[in-house]
Protein backbone atom coordinates (compact mmCIF):
# COMPACT_ATOMS: atom_id res chain seq x y z
CA UNK A 1 0.00 0.00 0.00
CA UNK A 2 2.81 2.19 0.66
CA UNK A 3 4.49 1.70 -2.58
CA UNK A 4 1.40 2.81 -4.50
CA UNK A 5 0.65 5.58 -2.21
CA UNK A 6 4.78 6.83 -3.08
CA UNK A 7 4.34 6.09 -6.75
CA UNK A 8 1.01 8.39 -7.13
CA UNK A 9 2.91 10.85 -4.98
CA UNK A 10 5.54 10.68 -7.57
CA UNK A 11 3.35 11.17 -10.52
CA UNK A 12 1.98 14.71 -9.09
CA UNK A 13 6.02 15.94 -8.86
CA UNK A 14 7.02 18.50 -11.55
CA UNK A 15 9.85 20.63 -12.28
CA UNK A 16 9.02 24.12 -10.78
CA UNK A 17 11.44 27.01 -10.69
CA UNK A 18 12.02 29.07 -7.33
CA UNK A 19 13.74 32.64 -7.17
CA UNK A 20 16.42 32.97 -4.78
CA UNK A 21 18.16 35.62 -3.07
CA UNK A 22 21.73 36.96 -4.80
CA UNK A 23 24.26 34.29 -4.78
CA UNK A 24 22.29 32.03 -2.70
CA UNK A 25 21.73 29.46 -5.24
CA UNK A 26 24.48 26.47 -4.35
CA UNK A 27 23.40 26.98 -0.27
CA UNK A 28 20.05 27.17 -0.74
CA UNK A 29 20.48 23.92 -3.40
CA UNK A 30 22.45 22.53 -0.28
CA UNK A 31 20.05 22.93 2.15
CA UNK A 32 16.74 21.76 0.44
CA UNK A 33 18.82 18.48 -0.64
CA UNK A 34 19.31 17.72 3.08
CA UNK A 35 15.55 17.75 3.60
CA UNK A 36 15.06 15.58 0.75
CA UNK A 37 14.01 17.56 -2.19
CA UNK A 38 14.93 16.96 -5.47
CA UNK A 39 16.70 19.90 -6.34
CA UNK A 40 18.58 20.81 -10.09
CA UNK A 41 21.46 23.69 -10.32
CA UNK A 42 22.56 23.98 -13.60
CA UNK A 43 26.58 24.91 -13.26
CA UNK A 44 28.61 26.44 -15.92
CA UNK A 45 32.73 27.20 -15.32
CA UNK A 46 34.06 29.97 -16.43
CA UNK A 47 37.73 31.14 -16.38
CA UNK A 48 38.66 34.01 -13.51
CA UNK A 49 41.67 36.09 -13.72
CA UNK A 50 42.65 37.42 -10.06
CA UNK A 51 46.03 39.48 -9.93
CA UNK A 52 48.14 36.48 -9.26
CA UNK A 53 46.15 33.72 -10.35
CA UNK A 54 43.35 32.43 -13.05
CA UNK A 55 41.33 29.84 -11.69
CA UNK A 56 38.09 27.72 -12.83
CA UNK A 57 34.81 28.56 -10.94
CA UNK A 58 31.20 27.35 -11.42
CA UNK A 59 28.32 29.91 -11.54
CA UNK A 60 25.08 29.12 -11.57
CA UNK A 61 23.67 29.27 -15.41
CA UNK A 62 20.79 30.87 -14.43
CA UNK A 63 21.31 33.33 -12.25
CA UNK A 64 19.05 33.71 -9.49
CA UNK A 65 16.83 30.49 -10.00
CA UNK A 66 17.02 26.78 -8.82
CA UNK A 67 15.05 23.94 -10.33
CA UNK A 68 12.62 21.96 -7.87
CA UNK A 69 10.38 19.03 -8.05
CA UNK A 70 8.75 18.89 -4.43
CA UNK A 71 5.62 16.56 -3.15
CA UNK A 72 2.90 18.42 -2.33
CA UNK A 73 4.01 18.50 1.11
CA UNK A 74 7.29 19.77 0.52
CA UNK A 75 5.38 22.87 -1.77
CA UNK A 76 5.53 25.49 1.35
CA UNK A 77 8.13 23.90 3.41
CA UNK A 78 11.03 25.25 0.49
CA UNK A 79 9.24 28.71 1.24
CA UNK A 80 10.68 28.72 4.53
CA UNK A 81 14.30 28.54 3.67
CA UNK A 82 15.77 32.26 4.53
CA UNK A 83 17.57 31.85 1.20
CA UNK A 84 14.60 31.24 -1.21
CA UNK A 85 12.52 34.27 -2.08
CA UNK A 86 9.13 32.84 -4.44
CA UNK A 87 8.22 30.09 -6.58
CA UNK A 88 8.56 31.51 -10.29
CA UNK A 89 4.95 32.46 -11.39
CA UNK A 90 3.40 31.72 -15.25
CA UNK A 91 -0.25 32.10 -16.15
CA UNK A 92 -1.60 32.35 -12.40
CA UNK A 93 0.04 29.37 -10.96
CA UNK A 94 3.61 27.88 -10.37
CA UNK A 95 5.71 27.53 -13.49
CA UNK A 96 5.90 24.24 -14.58
CA UNK A 97 9.05 23.08 -16.41
CA UNK A 98 8.95 20.32 -18.41
CA UNK A 99 11.23 17.24 -17.67
CA UNK A 100 12.24 17.72 -21.67
CA UNK A 101 13.48 21.06 -20.79
CA UNK A 102 15.50 19.99 -17.60
CA UNK A 103 17.15 17.07 -20.33
CA UNK A 104 18.19 19.92 -23.05
CA UNK A 105 19.75 22.03 -19.99
CA UNK A 106 21.82 18.38 -18.52
CA UNK A 107 22.30 17.65 -22.50
CA UNK A 108 23.94 21.51 -23.22
CA UNK A 109 25.86 21.06 -19.97
CA UNK A 110 27.59 17.73 -20.38
CA UNK A 111 28.58 18.84 -24.54
CA UNK A 112 30.75 21.22 -22.98
CA UNK A 113 29.73 24.04 -25.50
CA UNK A 114 30.28 27.62 -24.96
CA UNK A 115 27.25 28.68 -23.12
CA UNK A 116 26.03 32.24 -22.89
CA UNK A 117 22.82 32.65 -20.31
CA UNK A 118 20.67 35.66 -22.31
CA UNK A 119 17.74 37.37 -20.50
CA UNK A 120 16.02 38.55 -23.23
CA UNK A 121 16.31 36.44 -26.18
CA UNK A 122 14.20 39.22 -28.14
CA UNK A 123 17.36 41.92 -28.24
CA UNK A 124 18.66 39.33 -30.51
CA UNK A 125 17.60 39.10 -34.43
CA UNK A 126 16.67 35.12 -35.17
CA UNK A 127 17.48 34.21 -38.14
CA UNK A 128 17.14 30.62 -40.18
CA UNK A 129 15.33 27.59 -37.81
CA UNK A 130 17.58 24.70 -38.70
CA UNK A 131 17.96 20.93 -36.88
CA UNK A 132 21.17 19.78 -35.34
CA UNK A 133 22.63 17.01 -37.27
CA UNK A 134 24.98 15.55 -34.18
CA UNK A 135 26.02 15.82 -30.64
CA UNK A 136 23.59 15.65 -27.39
CA UNK A 137 21.07 18.17 -29.34
CA UNK A 138 20.44 15.81 -32.43
CA UNK A 139 17.42 16.21 -34.55
CA UNK A 140 16.38 19.52 -32.20
CA UNK A 141 14.71 22.39 -33.69
CA UNK A 142 16.92 25.33 -33.06
CA UNK A 143 17.12 29.05 -33.81
CA UNK A 144 20.22 30.69 -35.12
CA UNK A 145 22.16 33.71 -34.42
CA UNK A 146 24.90 34.96 -36.47
CA UNK A 147 27.34 37.52 -34.54
CA UNK A 148 31.02 37.46 -35.43
CA UNK A 149 30.90 35.05 -38.35
CA UNK A 150 30.08 32.53 -35.79
CA UNK A 151 27.27 30.65 -35.50
CA UNK A 152 25.04 29.77 -32.17
CA UNK A 153 21.58 28.61 -31.69
CA UNK A 154 19.13 30.22 -28.86
CA UNK A 155 17.23 27.63 -26.80
CA UNK A 156 14.37 29.70 -25.20
CA UNK A 157 13.08 28.63 -21.77
CA UNK A 158 9.62 31.07 -22.01
CA UNK A 159 8.95 29.98 -18.28
CA UNK A 160 12.02 31.66 -17.07
CA UNK A 161 12.35 34.47 -19.60
CA UNK A 162 15.38 33.33 -20.26
CA UNK A 163 17.63 31.69 -22.84
CA UNK A 164 20.74 29.97 -23.49
CA UNK A 165 23.20 30.88 -26.47
CA UNK A 166 25.65 28.18 -27.20
CA UNK A 167 28.11 28.12 -29.79
CA UNK A 168 28.02 25.28 -32.66
CA UNK A 169 30.18 24.62 -35.25
CA UNK A 170 28.16 25.29 -38.65
CA UNK A 171 28.71 20.96 -39.82
CA UNK A 172 26.30 20.27 -37.33
CA UNK A 173 23.18 22.42 -38.59
CA UNK A 174 21.04 21.15 -41.80
CA UNK A 175 18.09 23.93 -43.25
CA UNK A 176 14.84 22.71 -42.13
CA UNK A 177 12.55 21.57 -44.54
Amino acid sequence: MDFFYSERMNEKEKWKVIYVSSRQEKKVLERLQKLGITCFLPLTKKLRQWSDRKKWVEFPLFNGYLFVKPNALQRDKILEDQGVVAYVRYNGGDAIVQDKEIDTIKSILESGYSLETINKPDDFEVGNQVIVKEGPLKDSVVDIIRRNSQEYFLVSFDTLGQSIKVELTYHVFEKQP
